[in-house]
């Protein structure tokens, strides 16, 4: 902790100093002073965590000095050295929200108390206000999230998201990109998007407002804003030089596809599905390109999307079956608005997502029951399932019948055959 000493008596700065360095060795006298004018410059200067003061000085008392911090915004924790004389004084002090005094002369072990006292405060007082701008981060995130998910149908929506979020919207050009880590991350994945996006808001510090977020397990998104027109090609240069910051300071592959600059907010959703739509081609680009998306890039998607998608998931859920792929999963692979993919799911095959998933693996445990000895245990880890109970009351709503059943059943008709 910094801490700061103002007296006009040299010798009780002097005193003080002594102590501090020997009860108390965690805090570091960061500077004194002899007067309150001078105390208020210093301590604006250079932003102690605890000020111990005397009121009685010329030019500015120390109550006159408090005032002027606290009107300029200054937090520290002020600690008054006062007489018993000083009670007017005093209670002055606790109007302006002073907690802490020391009485003349000053003991050690008074020192030591009130001093350690003020530090516990601010302690518990930073993990509070970490705390608090934690949560603003997760909802922030939660927010964007949402506007690029539903933005664009809902224009009424996207504005009420951005005003919640504290984003500009007038007179205010926007623009998405998407991120791709190439590496798989380690358990502390989190630990590793937060040192990409401390880097995102360094390299892209010449535009107006950077908000990034994770979207996928490898993924970050980029919303970008500033007054005016967004200057697409310094942008483009600004995430080039990301992407060899990531590289040369995580040792992160990263490739990177980029919108186009909108300049109403209920298109945002409309850039960031142009920088995803650029991100899908990174393979013929090279894995670690910038993409802008351009006229090229929107012929080849459209050429592409005109593939059976759905086939294409069917087939990859009928091979991973046994994993835990979520429609947001799902989402994220094939580069869909997960409520799209939904929508989209339903009209193409006639039965919801999750009822698909269901009878897949039910059809596999079928299998599994009637041509293997595996236990019923084992069977239901095997087609994706890790509640045994859960599984049997599934199966029998399904089929009708419980597992156990269903195997005799099996082996009945084979023993006829």
């Amino acid at each position: 902790m910094r801490v700061v000493l103002v007296d006009d008596e040299k010798g009780i700065v002097d005193g003080l100093q002594k102590l501090m360095g020997r009860y108390i060795p965690e805090c570091e006298i960061a500077g004194v002073a002899y007067n309150g004018v001078e105390g208020a410059q210093l301590i604006q200067a250079c932003k102690p965590d605890i000020v111990i003061t005397d009121i009685r000085m010329p030019h500015a008392d120390g109550l006159d000095m408090i005032a002027m911090l606290q009107e300029a915004g200054c937090k520290a924790k002020y600690i008054l050295l006062s007489g018993y004389a000083d009670f007017e004084y005093a209670r002055k002090g606790m109007r302006l929200g002073v907690q802490y005094y020391i009485n003349k002369p000053v003991e050690e072990e008074e020192l030591r108390d009130c001093v350690c006292d003020a530090m516990e405060q601010i302690r518990v007082e930073r993990g509070g206000m970490q705390q608090i701008d934690n949560l603003k981060s997760v909802l922030l995130q939660h927010t964007l999230r949402d506007l690029i998910d539903a933005g664009r149908d809902n224009p009424v929506y996207a504005r009420e998201l951005l005003r919640s979020a504290e984003i500009p919207m007038t007179h205010t050009s926007f623009v998405c990109a998407l991120l791709e880590l190439d590496s798989p991350l380690n358990p502390g994945a989190d630990m590793g998007f937060e040192s990409v996006f401390s880097l995102v808001e360094r390299v892209c510090s010449a535009f107006g407002g950077v908000y990034p977020f994770r979207y996928t397990a490898n993924q970050a998104a980029i919303l970008v804003t500033d007054e005016g027109s967004i200057e697409y090609g310094e942008l483009i240069d600004a995430l080039h030089s990301l992407k060899e910051a990531v590289w040369l300071e995580l040792q992160l592959p990263m490739a990177a596809g980029v919108g186009t600059v909108k300049e109403q907010a209920v298109d945002i959703r409309l850039s960031f599905e142009e920088a995803r739509d650029a991100l899908t081609f990174k393979m013929g680009k090279g894995a670690g390109a910038v993409i802008p998306y351009s006229e090229q890039v929107r012929n080849e998607h459209h050429s592409s999307r005109k593939k059976d998608t759905i086939a294409e998931i069917k087939a990859y859920v009928e091979e991973h079956f046994h994993e835990p792929i979520s429609l947001a999963d799902l989402s994220a692979r094939f580069f869909i608005n997960p409520y799209y993919l939904s929508q989209l799911f339903k009209q193409k095959t006639g039965e919801t997502y999750l009822n698909y998933l269901v009878q897949i693996r039910m059809n596999k445990a079928k299998e599994l029951l009637a041509m293997t000895d595996q236990k019923v245990y084992e069977i239901c880890q095997a087609v994706g399932y890790s509640d045994s109970q859960y599984f049997s009351r599934l199966f029998e709503k399904l089929t009708g019948c419980k597992p156990s059943e269903y195997r005799r059943r099996s082996n009945d008709r084979m023993a006829e055959r």
